[in-house]
C-alpha cells in the first residue's frame, strides 16, 4: 500500500468513526430524562390494612389502621408467584398488577405464632390503559380498578378508595380484617391485629 492509499483508508474509517460518534450523540440527547420522564415510574396497588369496628348504620366509619401481626405471604394465583413473603407487623403493602388481565386473583396467607395457616382471596378487577408521558419515554400500563371482593375466613371487607392505580402511590384498596369483639376502644391510629 501506497501512503496516500493509507492515508485515505485512514480518513475514510474517522470519517465512519465520526458518523457513529455522532448518532451515540444523537440517541443520548434524544433518549429519556428526568424533566420529560418521572423518575419515580413504577405502578402499584397500594393496600391498606383496616380493623372493622362494625355497626349496622355505618359498617366502616370506625375502621383503624392497623399492623397485622401474623405473617402473610401473597401470591398471585394464575402464575404462581410470590408478590410478597412473609410480612411481620405491616399495615399495608404495595404489589404490582398484571399488564393485560382483566382480573388479579391474590392469596393471602395468615400464619400466626402457633404456625397454623389461613387462605383468604382477593380478585381485583381492572380496565388496563397505556400511559405515555413523552414520546421519548417507556410505555406504562395504568389501570382503573372496576370492583374488588374477597373470601371471608380473617377479611371481613374490601373496598376501593382510590381507582386509578399509577406512579403516583395513593392508597388505592381498603382491607378489612375480622377483629375480636373484645378490642380496646382507644385512640390510637393503629393498632396490632
Amino acid at each position: 500500500m501506497t501512503f496516500n492509499q493509507l492515508r485515505r483508508e485512514s480518513t475514510r474509517h474517522l470519517f465512519l468513526l465520526g458518523k457513529v460518534w455522532v448518532a451515540v450523540l444523537c440517541l443520548l440527547l434524544t433518549s429519556c430524562d428526568n424533566v420529560s420522564c418521572p423518575l419515580n415510574n413504577k405502578v402499584e396497588c397500594v393496600y391498606g390494612f383496616y380493623a372493622t369496628n362494625q355497626t349496622a348504620e355505618e359498617p366502616f366509619a370506625n375502621g383503624k389502621a392497623v399492623s397485622v401481626g401474623d405473617t402473610i405471604t401473597i401470591t398471585a394465583l394464575g402464575p404462581d408467584t410470590i408478590l410478597a413473603n412473609k410480612l411481620v407487623n405491616q399495615s399495608g403493602v404495595n404489589l404490582p398488577v398484571s399488564f393485560y388481565g382483566d382480573v388479579d386473583v391474590l392469596q393471602f396467607k395468615f400464619t400466626d405464632l402457633n404456625d397454623l395457616s389461613a387462605y383468604d382471596t382477593i380478585w381485583v378487577e381492572k380496565k388496563n390503559q397505556h400511559h405515555w408521558d413523552d414520546p421519548s419515554c417507556a410505555v406504562h400500563v395504568w389501570h382503573t380498578l372496576t370492583a374488588v371482593h374477597s373470601t371471608h375466613h380473617l377479611i371481613d371487607s374490601v373496598l376501593i378508595k382510590n381507582r386509578e392505580i399509577n406512579y403516583d402511590g395513593l392508597e388505592n384498596i381498603q382491607i378489612f380484617f375480622r377483629t375480636s369483639s373484645g378490642d380496646d376502644e382507644d385512640d390510637s391510629t393503629a393498632e396490632e391485629l
